[in-house]
């Protein structure tokens, strides 16, 4: 730093903005002291540059001359990063030109030697959009005085969090087909947000700069729709269909937006307009004084994923603006609904439990109610639930949480949010952490209070309408809360690492379950083999022409039939076999009740299919019976969070833990199981929503055996390894039921007789899987490894995580080659660490034990056989696939 730029301070306008955010601490690394003018300090409270010796904060507003005045004194150069980006009619460009000459003019008076603006490319002419023309507008503004004015002029400007990157990013995620309007052709010239601020920078330092007008981008010049492509490719999605049609004016482009994106109406309608207009350097004058090698388009959107990967977004573009004054919620009719709830936690616990509210966390229950709320003011013109928020865990003030902002925090004390959707009133929701008075068993006391003061009768009728949901909401959050805080807490105080499987284990676990799991599915197969040989189904069931009644009660009669020849295997596996080799098991009464509590949710389960398969195949054939069962591989995928639940003890909370995947980052949730073979999985149809993460792991595991394990799963959804698994197991069993329908005919599949040979016939086909599939999910396994090691990770650290996990497997670290060849979609320790095995092979992460979850939704009888879960409930829904 040289001594002059240690007493040179720079005014900044907008540090709490998406650029003036980040520019702060690159002028700091740059050696210069800065002043912030901020209309709310307290959004800066958390920045981690708010405390460097060099930096001062000042409360006010550019509307203030004298007050500005005052406070520019001293600085020599001062940057205005202000501009309103919510359009009202053209009320904002006018409001925008009376603030940029109350700057000018209180810089002037203040002696700053120059001003430092960003505005917008784009041709001055009559086409020129609201928007741009109000950039030039402003420009004329502050150079009306004798204070030199930089003036930047940029295009798109690609960098995490910056609203114009999140509309591409979204739009390019949630529509592979896109009907838009003809400005998708229109060329611009984007830039990295990295080199903008290097320039915003530089300039200071170059005095031939002062005075002039400098048009800043990346080298590639593209149409909007080529940008969407890469994006497309980035993300690692095929690429988006896109269809420009002449009819959608601006105003229709920014209601899309709205609906599609986390981008409101208001702030998409000017950009909308200034997409029409071409939008690139018409000079080198940058350059020429300022050498420097830009980043291209794709290079920076790259650099953007990945900070949103990592949940590294310093700035975000819903965190500008200014925040609305608190009402006075002493007068007048003000509604509350106060609770609170005892938490065997530290208060740093609670609160980080508190702080994980909104986003892709959720809101811990009810949160389809959320969503429908999120819907409606969407489509109302409200934020809904689509801003979602900028980190993960960690909130500050001034921030968004879906259409909530955070207008008061006080750390590990106290949180208060106030709702920006649409409302006949005002609404705030306040949680309050104190100690818990008299309580030892239960140190820490949560408050919440939900204020509301409504305005008119509509405001009264709208908080009576909804008192009666406060307690799934609120009692429901209020207990969310409490179980994650104490998860949290419970992990804080967790024992050092220790080894899964005591020393007393017998070996041969492993071999002992693959032979059951060989008899177990060998009698199933062997069974509908010999039921369809001898036309079983006919003989047994009622005939097609008797009563719907009696048909389905035959079916139910299956059903029963199943559970009857599944027992003693499930009894075998799930308790005899651990007992025999001395591994974890309840004792026999909690086993039972809960092997009765399993088997009630998979008998309901093949049940409800089986009726679903015969009214489908009464009313729609073939056809029918294919459209039923892709429904139900979509419910079965959607719900098997719940389904898990519901068939096993299983507490899942948010986690500390972070994965990220390809399109963004991914919620960890910790999963406490009875069963310590429980692996969790990664949750979703084809775009992940959630990981599971087995607390068992968080308590064996190393920190950095967890790591690599996290590490993994977030390789197989960015390697595109675990959506290829995802398709190929949602293929084969759709091709399975199709198959299936086919061999049983059109005739019979409305009855009772030809649904139990579907059931049949596709427990053959799943047999057929079980047989070919496992060497496509090891390669998948094998690749992810790759992938990983390739990352960084150290080979030791993924021996010990791998050896670790496998304890609570089968310990098998090496099998015959035939077994693994047919039986294992996962590979054997022995065989991962030191192969061989293919390099370079694409693989299909968690394929074949995907396809034994869905063989529920074709009737297929082997789910429960399989060596892996046979007499497990806890593994029926997630199978171990890692």
């Amino acid at each position: 730093m040289s001594l002059s730029r240690r007493h040179e301070t720079v005014f900044v306008t907008g540090a709490t903005g998406y650029v003036g955010g980040r520019l702060v601490p690159a002028l700091l690394e740059a050696g210069y002291g800065v002043r912030c003018l901020v209309r709310a300090p307290r959004k800066l409270d958390q920045k981690p540059w708010r405390s460097h010796p060099a930096v001062e904060v000042v409360a006010g507003d550019v509307s203030s001359e004298d007050e500005l005045a005052g406070q520019m004194a001293g600085a020599s150069v001062a940057y205005y990063l202000v501009h309103s980006m919510e359009s009202s009619g053209g009320e904002y460009a006018a409001r925008d030109r009376t603030l940029a000459a109350s700057f000018a003019r209180a810089a002037a008076r203040a002696g700053v030697s120059r001003i430092v603006y960003l505005g917008g490319l784009g041709e001055m002419g009559p086409d020129l959009s609201v928007h741009l023309r109000s950039r030039r507008e402003v420009e004329q503004e502050l150079a009306a005085t004798n204070v030199p004015v930089t003036t930047f002029r940029a295009a798109m400007i690609i960098g995490a969090g910056s609203a114009s990157f999140e509309i591409l990013r979204y739009l390019v995620e949630r529509l592979p087909v896109m009907v838009t309007p003809r400005w998708v052709k229109t060329e611009c010239q984007p830039i990295a947000i990295e080199d903008v601020l290097h320039w915003l920078v530089r300039c200071l330092e170059v005095p031939q700069s002062a005075g002039c007008t400098l048009e800043i981008g990346g080298p590639d010049v593209f149409p909007y729709q080529q940008l969407m492509q890469i994006m497309a490719e980035e993300l690692h999605l095929p690429r988006r269909l896109i269809v420009p049609v002449p009819v959608l004016t601006p105003r229709l482009s920014s209601l899309w937006i709205n609906l599609v994106t986390p981008v409101s109406y208001r702030i998409a309608r000017p950009l909308a307009e200034g997409l029409r207009n071409r939008v690139v350097l018409t000079n080198d004058d940058a350059q020429r004084l300022m050498p420097h090698a830009a980043f291209g388009a794709r290079e920076a959107i790259t650099r953007a994923l990945q900070k949103v990967e990592a949940g590294a977004v310093e700035t975000r573009w819903s965190v500008a603006g200014p925040i609305p004054g608190d009402p006075s919620w002493a007068g007048g009719t003000v509604f509350s609904d106060r609770r609170s709830v005892e938490i065997d936690a530290d208060p740093q616990s609670v609160f980080a439990a508190v702080c994980r509210i909104g986003g892709g966390n959720g809101w811990y229950a009810g949160d389809m109610l959320w969503r429908l709320r999120g819907w409606m003011d969407t489509l109302v013109g409200g934020p809904g639930l689509r801003r979602g928020r900028r980190h993960p865990e960690n909130v500050e003030f001034g921030e968004t949480l879906d259409f909530w902002r955070v207008v008061g925090i006080d750390r590990d004390r106290f949180l208060s949010l106030r709702a920006e959707m649409k409302l006949p009133g005002e609404a705030k929701l306040e949680f309050e952490i104190l100690p818990a008075e008299g309580s030892a068993e239960f140190p820490t006391e949560l408050k919440m209070t939900a204020l509301y003061r409504p305005r008119g009768l509509i405001g009264i009728l709208y908080w009576y309408a909804v008192v009666p949901l406060h307690e799934i909401v609120f009692g429901g959050m209020l207990r969310g809360i409490r179980k994650t805080a104490e998860a949290m807490q419970r992990a804080k105080s967790a024992k050092p690492p220790e080894q899964a499987v005591s020393a007393d284990t017998l070996p041969g676990y492993g071999r002992a379950r693959l032979w059951l799991g060989i008899s177990a599915v060998g009698t199933m197969v062997v069974l509908s083999a010999t039921g369809l040989a001898v036309n079983a189904s006919e003989r047994a069931l009622p005939a097609a022409d008797a009563p719907v009644a009696a048909q389905i009660f035959g079916l139910l009669a299956f059903v029963l039939c199943y559970v009857a020849i599944q027992l003693p295997l499930d009894l075998w596996g799930g308790f005899l076999l651990p007992r025999r080799f001395s591994r974890a098991h309840p004792p026999l009464g909690r086993y039972l009740a809960g092997l009765v509590r399993g088997i009630a949710v998979h008998t309901t389960l093949l049940f409800s299919t089986a009726v679903a398969m015969f009214v489908a195949g009464r009313l729609g054939g073939v056809v029918g019976v294919v459209m039923a069962g892709a429904a139900l591989m979509l419910l079965l995928l959607r719900g098997r969070v719940l389904l898990a639940s519901a068939a096993a003890p299983l507490e899942v909370t948010p986690s500390d833990e972070r994965s990220t995947g390809a399109e963004e980052s991914v919620a960890t949730f910790v999963a406490e199981s009875q069963d310590e073979g429980f692996t969790g999985g990664i949750v979703g149809v084809l775009v992940p929503r959630l990981h599971l993460l087995p607390m068992k792991w968080r308590e064996m595991l190393e920190p950095d055996q967890l790591a690599v394990a996290l590490k993994r799963r977030t390789m197989a959804v960015g390697s595109g390894s675990w959506l290829r698994g995802r398709l190929l197991a949602l293929g084969f069993t759709l091709t399975g039921i199709t198959v299936a329908a086919c061999l049983v005919g059109r005739d019979r599949l409305g009855t009772a007789s030809g649904t139990v040979d579907l059931s049949l016939w596709f427990t053959l086909w799943s047999f057929l899987g079980l047989l070919l599939l496992p060497t496509p999910s090891r390669r998948g396994v094998t690749e992810v490894d790759e992938r990983v090691l390739e990352a960084g990770c150290s080979r030791s650290t993924m021996e010990r995580s791998i050896a670790a996990l496998d304890d609570l497997q089968d310990r098998e670290r090496n099998r015959p080659p035939w077994v693994e060849t047919i039986f294992h979609p996962v590979p054997s320790v022995t065989q991962r660490l030191r192969g061989p095995h293919s390099l370079g092979l694409h693989g299909f992460w968690d394929a074949a034990r995907t396809s034994v979850f869905l063989s529920a939704a074709g009737l297929g009888l082997l789910g429960r056989a399989v060596h892996c879960n046979c007499g497990r409930p806890a593994l029926w829904v997630f199978l171990p696939g890692d």
